[in-house]
């Protein structure tokens, strides 16, 4: 059968997050496939989190060279698609635009398939500019949308007609066995304090200033608990913000602040985590990758009920969904599973069984492979 060729258009890592991991692994599946012949060309030109959402001259350099890598491979290797992983919002929006437009110049039948990983902020359809974006790059004849849920779709404000878009939610590799998972569970339940876990960038729109106060009601309530931040700063200051929080609050024994973690620690940090906290406030949002990684671990999630998260973390089921996401209820929903460790083990395995129904790699790898083969 011939393969057919796929011109792979994304970020990738590093930096390491939710939507360049997620690209990682397509990019994956798509070269193992032995369906396709692919060649890709990297997006983004940040080196570390910080630099995101800033112009230099490396991203310049860098956004330069993409428009050339476009053009040659466009001329020379002839795709018969263009899988097209596209910012949504501010200037990697614009950069993506500018790399769609030499695209059409360059041939204006190229079916694209657009994967969205971030929301499109309602706001962005009032900018005349980011409208006109929008509609340019959705309107086109030839373009296909994958979106991460339902919800999402609402997003694409009509211009796709519904037969050519394609719900995929994300999806990892399941790293722990069944009997491996029964000695973590073992161990979890002989810890005498409730571990908490923030696990995501350090970005105060992910939320982690709600759960730093939810702590200190903990605390003043006398529950036993340690809570650990675990990613990267995005600036200073706000790395400032939370080691006054923790000194004034007398918090130094109960918040450990980690920083980014490698595959190897994230796994041993999951194994002795009992809940993990996700509330993301970030208008970008769309699933949460952190939270089907803490089910496969079978660790409950509370969550803000945002994006596709109430597809994700079943309310009293799998976790809580957070209808007010404040530090209040966030503390209030932590201390139900603090003080019933059952509660928390049962909702845990049920989170664990969700993640190997819905959110499996080797699912996710079929249903992707055949998309990009029907478009």
């Amino acid at each position: 059968m011939k393969k057919k060729k796929i011109l792979f258009l994304s970020p990738l890592p590093p930096p390491y997050y939710g939507s360049a991991l997620s690209s990682a692994e397509c990019l994956d599946i798509l070269k193992n496939s032995g369906n396709f012949k692919v060649r890709n060309i990297k997006l983004n030109y940040s080196r570390k989190m910080s630099d995101i959402g800033k112009i230099n001259l490396e991203k310049i350099r860098g956004f330069l060279r993409g428009k050339k890598e476009i053009k040659k491979l466009l001329k020379k290797f002839h795709p018969e698609l263009i899988y097209f992983v596209p910012a949504t919002d501010g200037l990697g929006l614009i950069r993506d635009y500018l790399f769609f437009r030499d695209i059409k110049k360059i041939d204006n039948k190229q079916k694209i398939v657009l994967h969205i990983r971030s929301r499109i902020p309602k706001e962005n359809w009032r900018k005349r500019l980011f409208k006109r974006i929008y509609t340019e790059i959705f309107g086109f004849s030839n373009t296909y949308v994958i979106v991460l849920g339902e919800e999402l779709i609402a997003d694409l404000n009509n211009l796709v007609p519904r037969k050519r878009i394609f719900i995929l939610p994300n999806a990892i590799k399941n790293e722990i066995g069944e009997k491996e998972l029964k000695e973590i569970i073992k161990k979890r339940a002989k810890e005498s304090v409730v571990n908490i876990l923030f696990l995501s960038n350090m970005d105060k729109t992910k939320g982690w200033p709600k759960l730093l106060q939810a702590c200190k009601i903990l605390n003043e309530k006398g529950i036993e608990f340690r809570c650990f931040f675990a990613g990267a700063w995005v600036n200073e200051q706000d790395k400032k913000y939370f080691f006054e929080f923790v000194r004034k609050n007398n918090l130094e024994k109960k918040i450990v602040y980690i920083g980014p973690v490698g595959q190897n620690e994230k796994k041993r940090l999951l194994e002795k985590t009992h809940i993990l906290v996700f509330p993301t406030e970030y208008k970008l949002e769309t699933f949460g990758r952190v939270n089907i990684e803490a089910m496969m671990f079978a660790i409950p999630v509370i969550a803000n009920a945002i994006a596709t998260i109430p597809s994700i973390v079943k309310d009293k089921k799998t976790g809580f969904l957070l209808e007010k996401n404040t530090p209040e209820e966030i503390a209030e929903k932590i201390e139900i599973l603090a003080k019933n460790r059952k509660l928390a083990e049962r909702m845990g395995i049920e989170g664990r069984k969700r993640f190997l129904k819905n959110f499996e790699i080797e699912k996710y790898k079929r249903e992707f492979i055949k998309i990009l083969r029907k478009i």
